[in-house]
């Protein structure tokens, strides 16, 4: 009897203990579900308004892209009926119609009297002209830049020393007004300069591949060049660094490259550096480009 007893206490201690247990690992387990579900929603609702950020930053980016594009009227205004639309392909351009832009946008600077100042009148292609002709005459150092301080002085000062203060401080003033209508300016200007060859005026002269292959190679590859663009915004600096290679490789087509320049590493920095600017109007035109030099010089 007693030995039944024993065993009837051995047996409800034991299922008291198991109930208890049992008791104890479900709240356990209710809790520790609870934790993670709670862990998990708290991750998710960061993730969520971690988005939400991006998408405002977007929409804001987008906003300003969309403020500072031109609009059809504006470039008709600045480039007559034949607005330029997107950067040309050579195969594509039309000489009437780019001679037709520049004509256009040389008359709409003119219109805006960025060069009438007391004493003074002169309309914006005969400006060309003029800085074209002393830029073609007084070329920068692109050998031996390093060898003498003289060398890197002049050629860091390159600019004002050739075109002087005045009409340094002219040409800035226009990059800044007509920002907005930059990008198909030079895209007009390089097809006119490397394709078309004809001038605007009757005087002025055609400026010959030799002065931009000079240029494109300071900008490029000497210091003097490469600290002028450090002074422009991130837009014309890259704008110019891809307008310097396209000259850089029609001259390797035409076996002008003299210096021997490798545009390899070049292309590489100015597809990232454009690939991540998101202010650009042709930015998905100039990569394409990019991707098939890189894929011509492997």
């Amino acid at each position: 009897m007693d030995k039944t007893v024993k065993i009837l206490v051995v047996l409800f201690a034991v299922l008291g203990i198991g109930m208890f247990g049992y008791h104890w690992f479900s709240q356990w387990h209710t809790k520790t579900v609870d934790q993670a579900l709670l862990m998990e929603k708290e991750k998710h609702l960061d993730r969520i308004a971690q988005l939400e950020n991006e998408i405002n930053q977007l929409k804001e980016e987008l906003d300003a892209r969309l403020q500072s594009l031109p609009s059809k009227t504006e470039l008709s205004n600045v480039f007559g009926v034949a607005k330029p639309m997107a950067p040309l392909a050579p195969d594509d351009i039309d000489c009437d119609k780019i001679t037709r832009q520049v004509v256009a946008f040389f008359q709409y600077l003119d219109s805006k009297a960025y060069l009438i100042w007391p004493g003074n009148e002169m309309r914006a292609e005969e400006l060309f002209d003029q800085l074209s002709k002393e830029l073609a005459a007084t070329p920068p150092i692109n050998v031996g830049e390093m060898d003498h301080l003289y060398s890197l002085v002049r050629n860091v000062t390159h600019f004002y020393r050739v075109l002087g203060k005045d009409r340094i401080d002219l040409v800035k003033e226009i990059l800044s007004s007509e920002n907005a209508v930059l990008e198909p300016a030079m895209a007009v200007m390089f097809a006119w300069m490397t394709t078309c060859g004809q001038p605007v005026t009757k005087t002025g002269q055609q400026p010959a591949l030799g002065t931009l292959y000079q240029y494109a190679h300071f900008f490029l590859n000497t210091l003097g060049g490469r600290s002028y663009l450090l002074r422009r915004d991130t837009k014309q600096r890259m704008l110019i660094n891809y307008y310097a290679l396209l000259i850089i490789d029609k001259a390797n087509d035409l076996k002008l490259n003299s210096y021997g320049l490798d545009i390899r590493p070049h292309l590489d920095y100015v597809f990232y550096d454009i690939n991540n600017q998101k202010g650009l109007i042709y930015r998905q035109r100039y990569l394409t480009k990019l991707t098939a030099l890189q894929s011509k010089y492997q």
